[in-house]
């Protein structure tokens, strides 16, 4: 599709009158020269016919039409007219980016870029496009917040192949990374900035940052070898894996509460519940830590405790049916019928069709003679507070799906209805004794 600035691009004959100042340009009068027509205007008006309007018809022929065959001439013709003329620009488009007048300060930084390509000019056209997709995102227009994205990654990539190893795009190509998150991708371009770069702030900055970035791929590393270690039921391999990086990693909550996952795995409880516990000593507090708590009370035969826990999860996120369901298997146990059924319906309201659900409302209606109607008393109100199992299992190695487990509290050789695919040897279900 074509550019709209270049649709308002009109060609001409040289004027018979036109001369130059610069007597080292020489005007070609066989190259036709374009003129930018008023917006709004299909043919070229007689005040149209101007230096200023030729020059502005090739700027815009410079920012978007760059393979144009008489491409060199219009910048030399340009350069001719104003020396200065890519510094001016260029102070021009920074002002209309602080207006954020942003079309037009895309149009004048891609002019400098390509009058005076420079990885001065590369870094400012990128940040433009960082500051687009920003404005874009703000307004809800994701796919078009992407393309500035796209925009900034391909201009930095496209000062790379014009000015090679150059260590500011460099260190621009590291950070876009790092804040898209693509941590491999940051540390490859940190290194090689680290090996043409000129002593300064900037160095110590991207040290800084390669570190940061190492050990968060050091964390998704180990998470993933446990992780691996877990769903193979090699829960002690896990345990050493992670131990490994909490030795090195003592502050970070995710690594305690997936050595407590291998931890229950191995049914050492006791010690679970101490990583557990220090994860809400280290600031973390969630439905998952709370539910995994109850398992290992349990386990441990504090049942009252292991409610609380509960109580704490639902509180937490009043939506997690997994917590909701082993709570109300355990009032139903311990004959609490009338806090059951408030969970009972607080759970139905999150999912209906919920077979874990159904089966304990048959439960409950078994054990009381009570029948539990069509009618939703209880109104949930969704919590933002807290990440599900899933999205902190996704948070530890993103290229995992969620474990298949955790939030449960019988070993059990019978059958039984447990919620959501969970692991095997522990569910959340009511078991037919």
């Amino acid at each position: 599709m074509e550019n709209h600035e270049l649709s308002r691009i009109r060609y001409i004959k040289v004027p018979q009158n036109l001369k130059l100042s610069e007597g080292a340009f020489k005007i070609d009068p066989e190259i036709r020269l374009p003129i930018q027509i008023k917006e709004g205007k299909k043919n070229i008006e007689e005040d149209d016919l101007t230096i200023e309007a030729i020059v502005a018809g090739m700027l815009t022929l410079i920012a978007y039409d760059e393979l144009n065959k008489d491409i060199d001439y219009y910048k030399a013709f340009v350069k001719a007219v104003e020396p200065d003329i890519a510094s001016n620009l260029n102070t021009a488009a920074i002002a209309k980016q602080e207006a954020k007048d942003y079309d037009f300060a895309e149009e004048l930084f891609l002019s400098v870029y390509h009058l005076e390509p420079q990885s001065a000019s590369c870094i400012n056209l990128a940040t433009l496009y960082s500051y687009m997709s920003v404005n874009e995102e703000e307004k809800k227009n994701l796919d078009k917040a992407d393309e500035y994205l796209a925009k900034a990654k391909a201009t930095l990539l496209d000062g790379l192949r014009r000015f090679g190893e150059n260590e500011w795009i460099l260190a621009e190509l590291a950070s876009f990374e790092g804040f898209l998150g693509n941590l491999e991708e940051a540390k490859e371009y940190s290194e090689r900035y680290l090996l043409v770069a000129s002593e300064g702030e900037r160095k110590e900055e991207i040290k800084k940052f390669l570190k940061e970035v190492n050990q968060h791929l050091e964390s998704d590393n180990a998470f993933k070898e446990a992780y691996d270690y877990i769903m193979l039921d090699m829960p002690d391999k896990a345990i050493s894996a992670i131990d490994s990086f909490l030795e090195k990693n003592s502050g970070i909550w995710n690594g305690y509460f997936i050595k407590a996952w291998a931890l229950r795995k191995a049914e050492r409880y006791d010690e679970a519940k101490k990583c557990l516990l220090k994860c809400l000593e280290l600031g973390e507090s969630n439905t998952d830590i709370y539910n995994e708590l109850s398992i290992c009370e349990l386990e441990c035969g504090n049942k009252e405790l292991a409610k609380q826990y509960l109580n704490t999860a639902v509180d937490l996120d009043g939506t997690n049916l997994t917590a909701m369901s082993n709570l109300a298997f355990l009032l139903i146990e311990d004959k609490e019928y009338d806090d059951a059924r408030y969970y009972l319906e607080k759970a139905r309201n999150v999912a209906a069709d919920d077979e874990i659900i159904k089966n304990l409302i048959k439960s409950y209606e078994k054990a009381t003679g009570e029948k539990i109607g069509d009618k939703i008393t209880e109104e949930v109100v969704n919590s933002d507070e807290d990440e599900s199992m899933e999205e902190i299992l996704e948070e530890l190695e993103n290229t995992h799906d969620h474990h298949d487990g955790c939030s449960c509290h019988h070993h059990d050789k019978g059958g039984c209805s447990c919620h959501h695919g969970h692991e095997e040897g522990h569910c959340s279900c009511h078991h037919e004794e």
